[in-house]
């Protein structure tokens, strides 16, 4: 008789590597929180003596990626209303986060981060502004890419940006129209990964080009014209000129870029993150799906509550599926899949720890007891979160990692 393993072997009707072809009667062995094999479960079987664990008739795949969240902007949901333009709702921001008392936002810290256990999230985007965030984060079993906003190159002086089995701190320039540019130079020299909000409003191209636009009406003095921008054509060019691509960057929004722009992104191998519902509340666009329908390193996140309903990642997937059908018909539900899953793994360049169900990778799976009927991504879809099982936990995959 074989040895008696530690782990456990995970299987469902249907398994979904979402990397390779699904897999019918799967199963997957899971030992310390990693990803061991994946097959049929047959064959699993044979090769390990392990508790089986039978979830059922639906489907097992990787745990969902919210590749941009600010939690700790929960509590400033009742508190704001969308403004006629993008300028006037980020001067709200800046009003009443000061007013944000601590125990608030320790409290929806926490309250945000149980919606996206609940709604199928293994790893996510943070932006910490207030840098409550942290603890609670590693308490959860969320993988977490912490970004830690800077304005100026000297909040880069003596700030600590650790890496630990479960979470990695990365510096994140705030925005081209916020930020200074020794920020973007100095994060391009000194780090290897980094993200900047990016090309979200009409304003911030109007910026950027120097046209008539509201950030300068509404927040000056806060903001002003940088020499930087002198002859830039775009957002993205003008942080390609400060050479914030050289590393691994991820580009959030990413609403008003041309093929041009897409270019340069994907000449560097940057990552972009859509996140269509606050974009459609705050008034400032929807992403383009036609030029965007093929990127590889694609991600989907929620934002904020400051600029969004909910932190529920599948209502994020349903809305993303309903802008994108219209472009890419029958292939919109793979390509919803591929953004919540490797696509933010990939835009997040944590794609050899989450993402697809692969050997090496962490078990950061979900179940999704589903009808699957003719087409499993349109029932992925159409699952409501309710019935989806984290199993991240469950294979002890935070307690091992945490300590």
């Amino acid at each position: 008789m074989a040895p008696q393993e530690k782990g456990i072997i995970l299987t469902a009707r249907h398994v979904l590597p979402v990397t390779a072809p699904e897999i019918k009667d799967g199963a997957v062995y899971v030992e310390q929180g990693i990803i061991r094999d994946v097959d049929k479960l047959g064959r699993i079987a044979r090769r390990y003596n392990a508790e089986v664990r039978e979830l059922g008739k639906g489907i097992l795949m990787p745990g969902f990626i919210n590749a941009h969240v600010h939690l700790e902007l929960g509590p400033l949901q009742a508190q704001l209303d969308p403004k006629d333009d993008f300028p006037a709702w980020i001067l709200e921001i800046i009003k009443k986060r000061l007013t944000l008392s601590k125990k608030k936002a320790v409290a929806g810290v926490q309250k945000g981060i149980d919606t996206l256990v609940q709604s199928g999230v293994a790893g996510i985007g943070e932006i910490s502004t207030l840098g409550i965030d942290r603890q609670p984060l590693l308490r959860s079993p969320l993988y977490t890419v912490l970004f830690k906003e800077v304005i100026s190159a000297h909040k880069l002086d003596g700030a600590g940006f650790a890496r630990e089995s479960m979470i990695e701190e990365r510096p994140f320039p705030h925005a081209v129209y916020s930020t200074a540019p020794d920020a973007y130079v100095q994060t391009s020299k000194r780090f290897e990964a980094y993200g900047t909000h990016l090309a979200e409003s009409i304003d911030e191209y109007r910026f950027i080009t120097g046209a008539e636009n509201n950030f300068i009406k509404r927040l000056s003095p806060l903001i002003r014209r940088k020499d930087a921008m002198d002859g830039c054509r775009s957002p993205v060019e003008y942080i390609n000129k400060l050479g914030f691509f050289d590393r691994k960057a991820t580009l959030v929004h990413c609403v008003h870029i041309d093929r041009q722009d897409l270019d340069i992104i994907a000449s560097h191998h940057a990552g972009i993150v859509l996140c269509p519902r606050s974009n459609a509340y705050l008034g400032v666009g929807l992403p383009d799906i036609t030029l965007l329908g093929d990127y590889p390193r694609l991600g989907l996140g929620t934002d904020g509550l400051s600029s969004n309903y909910s932190l529920d990642m599948m209502d994020e997937l349903r809305f993303l599926y309903l802008i994108a059908r219209p472009v890419l018909k029958s292939r919109a539900g793979a390509f919803v899949i591929n953004a919540a899953t490797i696509g933010g793994a990939r835009s997040l360049f944590i794609e050899d720890k989450l993402g697809s169900i692969q050997a090496g990778r962490y078990a950061g799976l979900i179940y999704l007891d589903t009808d699957v009927a003719k087409n499993l991504y349109l029932s992925i879809i159409n699952t409501p979160s309710s019935g989806i099982t984290n199993l991240s936990a469950q294979v002890h995959m935070a307690g091992e990692a945490h300590g």
